[in-house]
């Protein structure tokens, strides 16, 4: 197995004092956003949000301190998509930003769709050389894999988002592949912008719940299951989707492994990035009925 080293920065990782007073800001800020609700649920809030900053926590610490491991049985790598473009220089025609205007405000963010982006590919290429490695004995350098390397031996890379940002990124999959940056080819890449609720309906994707209820991975070519799935974000955004994740548990096959792969989160996002994570995925359990306190827990980090 080969680790992919990652950025360093310690000041991701909140000392002792600093979690217990992330968690009871957060509580408070529950609170005074939703008085009644809250206090109906008071116990399951206060440890739904004590649980979730201490997963986040050990996210985080695994991206510098254990690193996650590459293994080869990856047979799809997911990118739960994130706000931000892949490039400002790669937007569509006419375009001078993406359409999630409740980021913007965040200037930490603008990066983060494409932090997950460029992490997955990395670790498809690192899949890919490894594969070839062990099936042919032949050495080659994950900068140098051509879309054939990919084709035969490589894993799906998986994208679901929202509309405005698949065709962002369809067309920044598409420079970057004239400039020789991208070498996936198309019949190993799964995207797609709508989903199938558990009442059978198609509609379009509009939140983690809706990426996480729909997650439809794809089959191996002799139509086994894949043996395992990464699933790449930042850390925060990992506690909405486990709690999803604990919602509809069946959309994991019992047949793969679930691992986590945390990216590093900008240090400055590390407190608004959590709250603001922690805080919505609340009414998604309370209110929306589309998550759990209790998350989905058969994962590998």
């Amino acid at each position: 197995m080969t680790e992919l080293a990652l950025p360093v920065d310690i000041q991701r990782v909140l000392s002792e004092t600093e979690r217990e007073q992330l968690k009871t800001d957060i509580l408070d800020t529950a609170i005074e956003e939703r008085f009644h609700l809250v206090y109906a649920h008071l116990a399951e809030v206060k440890a739904f949000i004590s649980n979730g900053v201490d997963l986040i926590q050990r996210l985080e610490e695994a991206t510098y301190q254990r690193h996650p491991q590459v293994h080869t049985d990856t047979d799809v790598i997911y990118i739960d998509s994130g706000p931000g473009p892949y490039s400002y220089h790669m937007l569509e025609e006419g375009k001078t930003d993406l359409d999630d205007k409740n980021y913007h405000e965040w200037n930490w963010s603008r990066k983060m769709d494409r932090a997950r982006i460029r992490t997955a590919y990395t670790l498809a290429s690192l899949v890919t050389a490894r594969r070839i490695e062990e099936e042919t004995g032949s050495i080659k350098s994950p900068q140098t894999l051509s879309e054939e390397d990919f084709a035969k031996y490589g894993p799906y890379l998986m994208y679901t988002s929202v509309s405005w940002q698949a065709s962002h990124i369809k067309h920044a999959l598409q420079v970057a592949r004239q400039n020789g940056s991208f070498r996936i080819p198309d019949e190993k890449l799964v995207m797609y912008e709508k989903f199938r609720n558990s009442k059978g309906e198609i509609m379009p994707i509009t939140h983690t719940e809706d990426q996480m209820e729909g997650l439809d991975l794809p089959n191996n070519p002799d139509g086994s299951k894949p043996r395992r799935a990464v699933m790449v974000s930042h850390s925060a955004h990992f506690v909405r989707i486990v709690s999803v994740l604990g919602k509809y548990p069946g959309v994991i096959p019992n047949e793969t492994t679930l691992q986590l792969f945390p990216i590093p989160t900008p240090k400055e996002a590390v407190i608004p990035y959590a709250t603001a994570e922690l805080l919505g995925t609340i009414p998604t359990i309370l209110v929306k009925q589309r998550a759990n306190f209790t998350p989905y827990t058969n994962y590998q980090i």
